[in-house]
């Protein structure tokens, strides 16, 4: 009895019995459940579409009413603006300056596409003037011509000044630009929204808000028969195209929807405008998801003879190869232990996760040296298990923040890690990709896609960008994406643009995703040979003030430019550069300043434009102090030399004249003044000149002639060549560039 009992145990726990009877178990619950479902969802169905429209009617109403409150704040806001507070304040006198600034701060305004602004008005009742984000003119003018619509004529707005009424939305009207009579320039359709202050009876602004844009943007159904009433059930808008559906039936508040003829309508009334919103649905479109449950009954029989037969037959074909697999590992070692409830699967399972696991280990490692050997062109006897399809590489750049001899196995346990996690994220979406580590801050992914997957791989890159950022006060990450691929010979060339597209890192510490497709044209920027000019004659006279003038400003072009962090760090490394071959040639001691390798290491720690910026000023205002003690050492000759300029630089000065002063010879003196100020002699005098030319520049109500002949140019022409070789603008420029400054 009892064999008979273990052998029918066995049997029952065969894959097959159990695979027929999971199987069974599956096609009942399914049936059961269908039937369940078709006999009571009839009603259901109907009132989960009811819903449903009613809660995307609700979602599109709360749009609406909260871009309504969104324009009301924001005009309110604009109302306490300084320049548009000036405006009221100066009654019927315009003052030009603010109103400029006003209609900048309209432009701001209407800029912002989440407003969905086509225009936005000031409307001042003294001195009957109208403010938009193009024109500044008289509201007859604005009204009849810039901004003129049939159903708010002048009349319209000029009566808006005796309405108490602070906020009303008012129904959507065509407005026109008529530039010249019967010329009619149409400027769409779009809501007047009125703005009043209690406190400012004079003044209102109004907003004109694009209908087509909000009705794209708020509105969710899945059809386009779209009302929207006022208060009194007036329709202001409609976007239905449906020529047998009418106006709406009248709002009833107690119901949520009402039903008249094949026609759903469904209402809602928003807090903010007053205004009433209603979607309708077909009739036939809800009866038709309900017929689409019914039909369902005539499949569920034969559905589930199918499913009987696909059972038996799926498990019987799984089972035979199964069968046969398990008597070949018997073959083998037949004293297996049985661990699971299905004799075969404990079989095959612990001999084949032995054997995978190894297999597994081995190849991963094999591969990754057959693909960087590939990538790397080294010659090789591994052969490379490549995929033809179209492929993709993706370089991972690691840069560590701290650097330091003890920072070198955190920064090797950092490495694998992400390597670790760019290989997990990249097998779960892509199981035939490839991941390894090809320097110490550089790892390597293969990604085998077609090319519409790349929206797919760029959505991956982002969430791991945002994985990466939980670290980014240690390392940053940048992440160079390469065309797409095809062929294994083409990996050194998908490798190297990769490695192109990681060199257009910007400079920030932030983790940067740079492909073909948005990666910017290469910057290329030096500074003139002006420009060098400038800077090399304001080092050697220890002008700091300029001298930092001239980096920040080329820093800050840079910056907006948006070069890469690569052309910064050739930027600084040639300041310093020219910065130490100065001290070179003063024999200043600069060596508590570091060489220029060291230098160098400290321009790569500098992670970010601000501290690029912030090291170049602090090296070169310590260089400078250098040469200034240099200057200031006790020298006779160059201090007489350099007092008689500073004192007499307006006069008709000469090398010879100060050399006989000294009682030396000119070319003596010129040697010595070089030698010792690492400056020649003419080039301090005009230097000079210029720097007290831009003082005087400066001061009110003077003019360029007479500022050339007190600086010591008696020729217009030679003062406006030197000028603009020490400044590099002319004077004229110079004084417009310093006006502009001061009024921003």
């Amino acid at each position: 009895m009892l064999p008979s009992n273990l052998k029918l145990r066995a049997t029952a726990n065969s894959l097959f019995i159990r695979l027929f009877a999971s199987f069974l178990i599956v096609v009942v619950i399914l049936v059961s459940f269908n039937y369940f479902s078709l006999t009571f969802s009839k009603n259901k169905v109907r009132d989960e579409i009811i819903n449903y429209n009613t809660s995307n009617l609700k979602s599109t109403t709360d749009n609406y009413e909260k871009e309504f409150e969104l324009i009301k704040n924001q005009l309110l806001n604009l109302y306490f603006n300084e320049n548009v507070q000036l405006m009221y304040f100066n009654g019927s006198t315009i003052n030009y300056e603010i109103a400029a600034k006003t209609m900048q701060d309209i432009r701001q305004i209407t800029m912002n596409s989440l407003l969905y602004l086509d225009n936005l008005i000031l409307y001042y009742r003294k001195p009957s003037l109208v403010l938009d984000k193009n024109s500044m003119t008289s509201d007859r003018t604005f009204f009849n011509k810039f901004y003129s619509s049939k159903e708010y004529p002048l009349a319209f707005w000029q009566a808006q000044f005796q309405n108490s009424t602070n906020f009303r939305v008012y129904a959507p009207s065509n407005f026109y630009d008529i530039p010249f009579k019967n010329d009619y320039n149409s400027l769409g359709q779009a809501f007047p929204v009125l703005v009043k202050n209690n406190w400012s009876q004079d003044f209102y602004m109004a907003a004109f808000l694009n209908m087509q844009k909000m009705f794209r943007a708020f509105h969710l159904s899945i059809n386009d028969n779209f009302f929207i009433l006022d208060a009194d059930g007036k329709q202001l808008f409609t976007s239905s195209t449906d020529e047998k559906l009418g106006a709406p039936p009248t709002y009833d508040y107690s119901k949520v929807y009402t039903k008249k003829d094949n026609y759903y309508y469904f209402y809602c009334k928003g807090a903010v405008s007053g205004l009433i919103y209603v979607n309708v649905i077909p009739d036939a479109f809800i009866a038709s998801q309900v017929k689409l449950n019914v039909s369902l009954v005539s499949l569920l029989i034969v559905t589930l003879g199918i499913s009987i037969m696909a059972s038996l037959l799926f498990s019987f074909g799984f089972n035979q190869p199964i069968r046969r697999m398990v008597a070949s590992f018997k073959q083998y070692n037949p004293l297996i232990p049985v661990q699971s409830r299905i004799n075969e699967f404990n079989q095959l399972g612990s001999q084949i996760k032995l054997i995978h696991e190894d297999l597994s280990r081995k190849n991963s490692q094999l591969q990754s040296f057959a693909y960087m050997s590939s990538v790397k062109k080294i010659r090789s006897n591994l052969e490379m298990d490549f995929i033809d399809r179209p492929y993709v590489i993706v370089i991972f750049e690691l840069t560590y923040k701290k650097r330091s001899q003890d920072q070198t196995r955190v920064e090797q346990n950092w490495s694998y890690n992400k390597k670790e996690l760019i290989d997990f994220e990249f097998k779960k979406q892509y199981p035939e990709s490839v991941t390894f580590q090809i320097e110490s801050t550089r790892i390597l992914s293969f990604a085998f896609m077609e090319e519409t997957d790349y929206p797919a791989l760029k959505d991956l890159l982002f969430q791991m960008k945002q994985i990466f950022d939980l670290n980014k006060e240690e390392v940053y990450v940048t992440m160079a994406v390469s065309s797409f691929y095809s062929s294994a010979a083409q990996m050194t060339e998908a490798y190297d643009e990769a490695l192109h597209l990681s060199k257009r890192r910007c400079l920030n510490d932030e983790t940067q995703i740079i492909d073909c497709y948005q990666a910017l044209d290469l910057v290329t920027m030096f500074l003139t040979q002006q420009q060098e000019h400038e800077f090399a004659i304001n080092l050697q006279a220890g002008n700091e003030t300029e001298t930092l003038q001239i980096v920040n400003r080329f820093l800050a072009q840079m910056n907006k430019r948006a070069v890469t962090s690569l052309q910064f760090y050739h930027f600084a490394d040639e300041i310093i550069h020219k910065t130490l071959k100065t001290l070179t040639a003063l024999q200043a001691d600069y060596t508590h300043l570091g060489d220029q390798a060291r230098l160098r290491e400290q321009i790569i720690d500098c992670h970010t434009y601000e501290q690029l910026a912030s090291y170049l000023v602090e090296f070169l205002t310590s260089a400078l102090e250098l040469v200034k003690r240099k200057k200031e050492e006790s020298d006779p000759i160059t201090a007489f030399a350099m007092e008689y300029l500073e004192n007499n630089y307006s006069g008709d000065i000469t090398l010879e004249l100060v050399a006989d002063k000294l009682n030396i010879s000119s070319g003596y003196l010129s040697t010595y003044f070089k030698d010792k100020t690492g400056i020649n002699f003419i080039d301090y005098l005009n230097n000079l000149r210029i720097r007290k030319a831009k003082e005087m520049l400066l001061q009110p109500g003077s003019r360029i002639q007479d500022v050339a002949r007190k600086a010591g140019y008696q020729n217009m022409n030679s003062f406006n060549r030197m000028f603009k070789k020490f400044s590099g603008v002319t004077p004229s420029e110079f004084r417009k560039q310093a006006v502009s400054f001061h009024i921003s």
